[in-house]
């Protein structure tokens, strides 16, 4: 592996999102995490979120997938470059996580829960 990337079962995602290029694999916390920290994610869908999640990330401009079995490296790599060379793409993650820092999170749950 290239001193760039890094690989793990598990890492702090909030820590190590703002200085992550890429998101791989993710699951249903994993996007959420990289929409708020504007990283763009590359599903290779594993359970049931990450099949819901993967048809939208490219549907909403956020990211792609590609299929967990049958992938090629090279076709593993084009849709790595592909996302990283992606400017608009890129903007568009800025202006979505700006929007979702400024949102009340712990308020909003609070007040959804009260009012069950």
């Amino acid at each position: 592996m290239p001193d760039n990337v890094y690989v793990d079962a598990w890492v702090p995602q909030p820590s190590v999102a703002p200085k992550s290029d890429l998101f791989i694999h993710v699951g249903n916390n994993s996007f959420c995490e990289a929409l708020r920290f504007g990283v763009p994610s590359l599903i290779m869908p594993y359970c049931w979120d990450g099949h819901d999640n993967a048809p939208r990330a490219g549907e909403t401009g956020v990211g792609d997938h590609i299929g967990r079995d049958g992938w090629t490296e090279g076709g593993l790599k084009r849709a790595i470059l592909g996302l990283l060379a992606d400017d608009a793409m890129r903007a568009r993650l800025r202006d979505n996580a700006a929007r979702m820092a400024l949102q009340p999170g712990t308020e909003m749950a609070a007040q959804a829960i009260l009012s069950l």
